[in-house]
């Protein structure tokens, strides 16, 4: 399961969210993956960020890749 954790900020321009994600595993964190609490039609911006339950963390990069510490 992913879910939004925390505040969104939206760019109705762009249609994208600034999140604060979290995840079970990292594994679940794929493409089109369903997120709890993401507003239908937005894609996850650049700058976001998604925190594992054992502490993996990454950052969406431009190219729209997550970026694993």
């Amino acid at each position: 399961m992913v879910k939004v954790k925390g505040s969104i900020v939206l760019n109705p321009t762009t249609m994208e969210a600034d999140v604060s994600l979290f995840a079970d595993t990292q594994s679940e964190v794929v493409p089109n993956v369903k997120i709890q609490g993401m507003p239908e039609g937005y894609s996850i911006s650049a700058g976001s960020s998604v925190m594992t339950a054992n502490g993996d963390m990454a950052f969406m990069k431009s190219d729209g890749n997550w970026n694993w510490l």
